[in-house]
């Protein structure tokens, strides 16, 4: 098994893909979808972090978060998170050995502005690249948060941009 090194930047900024055991399509219960969110919520009030963008798909999450200026310790909230949702759903769905998650995740430390936008870029894109939804109504994702004001203001993100990088986002 290869050695991953993690890339622990204080302060850094992070997009992530946390992928389900074996694929399966967990996330197309909102019963699963809550308890992820749930999570995450309250993971962030007790080792803070911002949370910029994200995307729920059935059998993947991404998101992108920024940790404080002195805190580097992204790992730890990944696995809190991921540890939370499995327990939650456990409760729920009566299966006290239900597996949710690979045991690993990818991460990419966000480099600058550019980089940060194609980030955002392809998070708010991946419903249509995955055939789940063919425009950006997608109920879980951060997108509208972003572009409330309606479709007139929401850009529209040009996938042709990702096509070079389409292996490097953890999927």
């Amino acid at each position: 098994m290869p050695k991953f090194i993690r890339n622990y930047i204080a302060g850094g900024t992070y997009f992530f893909t946390l992928v389900t055991s074996d694929r399966l399509k967990f996330f197309t219960d909102e019963r699963y979808i809550e308890s992820f969110l749930s999570a995450l919520s309250t993971i962030q009030k007790y080792h803070h972090f911002d949370l910029i963008a994200y995307c729920v798909l059935p059998d993947h999450i991404h998101l992108i978060l920024t940790l404080a200026e002195d805190d580097k310790d992204f790992s730890s909230r990944i696995k809190e998170i991921k540890k939370m949702t499995t327990k939650e759903s456990r409760e729920f769905s009566g299966d006290r050995f239900l597996i949710i998650w690979q045991k690993r995740f990818w991460e990419h430390t966000i480099r600058d502005q550019e980089d940060f936008q194609n980030c955002f870029d392809y998070i708010h894109y991946n419903p249509i690249k995955h055939g789940y939804s063919d425009t950006y109504d997608w109920l879980w994702s951060s997108y509208w948060s972003y572009y409330c004001e309606g479709e007139n203001n929401a850009p529209e993100i040009d996938p042709k941009k990702f096509q070079n990088s389409m292996n490097s986002f953890g999927e």
